[in-house]
C-alpha cells in the first residue's frame, strides 16, 4: 500500500504536526480500563496502562507512544480503534511519569528501557491471550527494535516500528542541530517542566543543571544517564540505540519510516543490512514526516490516516502465516 501525502500536506513538518494538531476522535474512553503495573526493577515504579478488552484468547496488541507521548497520543488512538474494529484486544501503556501515569515513577523512562516492555507481555501472556503483537512509535520504536534483538525466545508473534531513531547519537545531535531547534525546544520544555514539578528525587545542584540544559545531550547527559544507570550520554547512546542488534532480530516485524522526517533522520536507513534480514518488511516512504502518513481520504481511509491501516495489515498477514 503506497503512501502518498494529502494535498497540500506534502512537507514532512506539516506531516508530523497534522495530527497533533487535528487528532482522531477518541472514542476509547469508555471501553478502557486503567491498570497500575509494578515495573520489574527495584524502584517502586508503576506504568499505568489504558486496556480496551476482547475476550480471553482473542489476539491482542501492545502500544507504546514516542516521546513525551502518552497512551492518549494521536497514533496510539487511531491504531488501538483501527486494532479493536478487528477483534483486537488493546493495551496502550504510558511509558513511566507519562499521561496518566505520572508521579507514578522515581526515575524517568529512556529508549532502551526494554525491561519494561518485558513486564507488560508478561502480564497479558498470563492474564488475557498468547497471542500477542507490538506496535512503537519514535522513541519507542527503538525500544522495541532492541528488545526483540536482545532476545531470541519472545510472547509476542510480529511487531512494528514507525520512525524509530536507530541510531540516538546521531538523532540527539540532529536534534541539536539548527534544523531541529522546533522540536528540540518543544521537547525539553516538557521534560524540564516534569523535573521543575519535583517529581524526582535529585539535588538542588542537578535540578539547576537541567533547567539551564540547551541541547537533548546536555538533559540526557545530566539527568536522564544518571538517573538510568548509565555513566553519561554516550554510555546511554551506545547501549541503547537498536543499530546495533537489529541483525539479531528473529521475529517478524513492519519497520516504517518517511525520507522527509523532521525528527529522526533518514540516512542510517541505508546502513542497515536489510536484505539480510528477509523476515523484516521494511517501508521506507518519500513523505509523511514523523509518525504522520496523512493521505487523501479514500473508502479504504475515510480519515486518511494511512499508518493504522497499514499496520493491522501487517498483523492480520501474519496471524493467517502462524
Amino acid at each position: 500500500m503506497d503512501f502518498r501525502p494529502r494535498r497540500f500536506l506534502e512537507s514532512g513538518h506539516v506531516q508530523t504536526i497534522y495530527n497533533v494538531l487535528f487528532p482522531p476522535d477518541n472514542t476509547l474512553q469508555g471501553y478502557s480500563e486503567d491498570i497500575l503495573l509494578p515495573t520489574s526493577d527495584d524502584s517502586g515504579d508503576h506504568l499505568y496502562l489504558r486496556h480496551s478488552p476482547k475476550e480471553f484468547g482473542s489476539p491482542y496488541l501492545i502500544l507504546l507512544h514516542g516521546m513525551e507521548g502518552s497512551s492518549e497520543s494521536h497514533y496510539m488512538v487511531s491504531v488501538a480503534k483501527e486494532a479493536l474494529l478487528r477483534s483486537y484486544g488493546v493495551v496502550r501503556v504510558n511509558l513511566r511519569n507519562c499521561g496518566k501515569g505520572f508521579g507514578l515513577a522515581t526515575r524517568p523512562y529512556n529508549a532502551g528501557q526494554t525491561e519494561d516492555l518485558h513486564s507488560i507481555l508478561e502480564y497479558v501472556s498470563k492474564n488475557y491471550t498468547q497471542e500477542i503483537y507490538v506496535s512503537g512509535f519514535s522513541l519507542s520504536a527503538n525500544l522495541v527494535l532492541k528488545y526483540f534483538g536482545e532476545r531470541e525466545v519472545t510472547l509476542a508473534k510480529a511487531f512494528s516500528a514507525t520512525s524509530p531513531p536507530m541510531d540516538l547519537k546521531r538523532t540527539c545531535d540532529f536534534i541539536d542541530s539548527r534544523a531541529g531547534t522546533f522540536y528540540r525546544n518543544h521537547f525539553l520544555q516538557t521534560l524540564r517542566e516534569k523535573v521543575a514539578s519535583g517529581l524526582y528525587s535529585i539535588s538542588e545542584e542537578m535540578t539547576q543543571k537541567v533547567m539551564k540544559a540547551k541541547t537533548f545531550f546536555d538533559f540526557d547527559d545530566f539527568f536522564t544517564a544518571p538517573l538510568s544507570g548509565y555513566l553519561n550520554a554516550l554510555n546511554y547512546y551506545s547501549s541503547s540505540s537498536s543499530f546495533k542488534t537489529i541483525q539479531n532480530i528473529k521475529l517478524p516485524g513492519l519497520v516504517v519510516h518517511a525520507k522527509d522526517d523532521p525528527v529522526v533522520p533518514s540516512d542510517f536507513w541505508e546502513e542497515i543490512p536489510w536484505k539480510s534480514l528477509p523476515h523484516i518488511k521494511t517501508i521506507l516512504t518519500d513523505h509523511g514526516g514523523h509518525v504522520g502518513f496523512v493521505s487523501d481520504p479514500t473508502s479504504e481511509l475515510p480519515d486518511g490516516r494511512w499508518l493504522p491501516k497499514l499496520i493491522l495489515d501487517y498483523f492480520d498477514e501474519q496471524r493467517k502465516t502462524t
